[in-house]
């Protein structure tokens, strides 16, 4: 006769929204944080930790880590900037890239032009 062993309990495979991977993976990239102490907090494994981190860089760059700052600049970017709303300038982001490369876009930007943008400093 054949044995057969019936396993109960909570399984293992969770399913993680990507925000909460990107909260994760910002967490352990903090100054003087170790990978191993916030993966035990989330009770996941430090290589968990590390494939997200590559899941999110696309081309050597971070597509969603990218320090980033809010910068108000009035008359900045002339038309191409201004909405629907009188003189109103849509804000701006400032992104610090290597090498001391930056790049000043709209708020709303498309994500693929930002990463398109992005690849393109670097590159030069």
């Amino acid at each position: 006769m054949a044995r057969m062993e019936l396993i109960s309990g909570v399984e293992r495979r969770r399913r993680w929204p990507d925000d909460m991977k990107l909260r994760i993976v910002a967490e352990a990239d903090q100054p003087g944080v170790r990978i191993g102490d916030v993966a035990r907090r989330h009770d996941i494994y430090p290589a968990q930790i590390r494939l997200w981190r590559n899941a999110f860089t696309e081309f050597g760059v971070p597509g969603a880590l990218v320090p980033v700052k809010m910068i108000d600049e009035p008359g900045v970017g002339g038309d191409v900037a201004r909405r629907g709303l009188g003189n109103v300038a849509a804000p701006l982001i400032e992104i610090t890239l290597r090498k001391g490369r930056g790049l000043k876009v709209p708020a709303d930007i498309a994500p693929g032009t930002l990463t398109a943008l992005i690849v393109c400093v670097e590159a030069a």
